[in-house]
């Protein structure tokens, strides 16, 4: 059988940078919920977990970001609670080193997360003006930009949208991440 390189799913899959850690982190978090599909919710979910010190400056105090993913409701009704970060990453790292060239927890992102990582994909590459991987500042945004009511309660959590805007746009500082 051969593989459809054009195939949304091969091409999220194949995306360097950042998003491979997300990617994996993201499936994790959908799992906790019991969902099907990798949604916007499991994406702001890893961000924190996986590159919290690039976008933490976007918050008036990232202690309301934590606040804000632990309060997920989970698979068994309950939120989330505490988040070990360190935790979380050693134990996806040891699941893919049990499991060597397998993509730990491979679920099917749902359309609008597939529609956000492209939109970052595409953001990256027209601020530098190469074939850039998306930074997890440019995913947040653009998960912003099209889930509104995510981005509202990003908002309500403290998020400085109207910086991070700025910051992924090119007119305000950029912080780079890798």
């Amino acid at each position: 059988m051969e593989i459809d390189m054009n195939h949304p799913i091969v091409q999220l899959v194949s995306m360097e940078g950042v998003w491979h850690h997300l990617f994996s982190m993201c499936g994790m978090s959908a799992m906790e919920r019991g969902a099907k599909l990798i949604e916007p919710i499991d994406l702001v979910k890893a961000i924190y977990i996986v590159d919290l010190e690039h976008v933490s400056m976007f918050w008036n105090d990232w202690r309301n970001y934590e606040k804000f993913v632990s309060e997920v409701i989970l698979a068994n009704g309950r939120k989330g609670g505490y988040i070990n970060r360190t935790e979380r990453i050693l134990q996806l790292y040891m699941i893919g080193r049990e499991n060597p060239g397998q993509f730990a927890f491979m679920m099917t992102p749902s359309p609008m997360l597939q529609d956000i990582v492209f939109s970052a994909r595409k953001l990256a590459q027209e601020r530098s003006g190469e074939d850039e991987p998306p930074s997890s500042c440019d995913l947040l945004y653009c998960t912003c930009s099209q889930d509104a009511g995510l981005s509202e309660a990003l908002k309500q959590s403290g998020l400085q949208l109207e910086r991070l805007a700025s910051a992924v746009k090119g007119t305000g500082r950029w912080p780079r991440s890798r």
